[in-house]
């Protein structure tokens, strides 16, 4: 027990989170108290001791339980499981504070229009079951929380999360391989385009190159220069075969005059 307010000789003291909080009764012999701002966490079992001032009749104490009333807080709305086609979800709500204990009610929301759900649900704990989740079953899902003080809610979306993983992941595996098999035909008709277009370069240098050598120009018979003719009267004087063939000896040599003397 902890004490929270004393009185004795015409002074009082508050203690602790009720300081400045506590007001008590004027009247002789009422030992009540006001307590004020009270919080949730005021509630509990709170004790009267009353002493005799002689200390010879002893003391008398009395209990009473103090609940304090709150509004449901904003529950804690959540996804169990996996939501997606076929699989088995729930659907939690669940108040932090609330006093009485709130009641909880699940709606699918329509539109404008909440259409209650009561299938497999819990209106104690707040939990709802969704078996074999359809399509018919995605939305925005709403629980609302309420005692006699009010209510608060909060929502769940199915629709965003409802999909099909395996054909997700299939999709997107099967896009990747495509853009991986259209790059490497890509890669490889670019690399057969460049050999054949080697030995195309190849000879087109090789033309390039003869057509830029320098050609030397061939007279033809027309350009060619008439040479003299000798005369059918000149006569042709061929050396014989003596003097083709003998040496050029002095011998030789003066015979050679002689002929031609004698040709003269």
């Amino acid at each position: 027990l902890s004490q929270i307010y004393y009185y004795s000789g015409g002074q009082s003291y508050s203690y602790g989170a009720f300081k400045n909080r506590i007001t008590a009764a004027t009247g002789p012999g009422n030992a009540s108290i006001t307590i004020s701002n009270m919080q949730p966490s005021d509630t509990g079992s709170y004790t009267c001791e009353v002493f005799s001032p002689q200390g010879d009749a002893g003391q008398s104490q009395k209990s009473v339980i103090v609940s304090v009333l709150v509004k449901p807080s904003i529950p804690f709305c959540k996804i169990e499981g996996t939501p997606e086609k076929g699989h088995l979800i729930y659907l939690l709500c669940r108040c932090e504070e609330g006093l009485p204990r709130p009641m909880y009610r699940w709606y699918r929301v329509d539109g404008n229009t909440l259409k209650p759900v009561a299938e497999q649900f819990n209106p104690n704990t707040g939990i709802l079951y969704i078996g074999n989740l359809t399509t018919f079953e995605t939305g925005y899902y709403r629980c609302i929380a309420s005692n006699v003080l009010g209510n608060s809610t909060c929502e769940l979306d199915l629709t965003a999360k409802h999909s099909d993983g395996a054909i997700v992941a299939g999709a997107l595996i099967g896009a990747i391989l495509a853009a991986a098999i259209i790059c490497i035909i890509i890669w490889v008709l670019t690399k057969k385009a460049k050999n054949r277009k080697s030995p195309n370069n190849e000879m087109q240098e090789m033309a390039q190159k003869q057509s830029n050598a320098d050609y030397v120009q061939v007279p033809n018979e027309e350009n060619i220069p008439a040479t003299t003719v000798p005369s059918s009267n000149a006569t042709l004087e061929y050396p014989s075969v003596n003097e083709t063939t003998a040496p050029a000896t002095p011998e030789n040599y003066e015979k050679q005059e002689e002929e031609k003397e004698e040709t003269a």
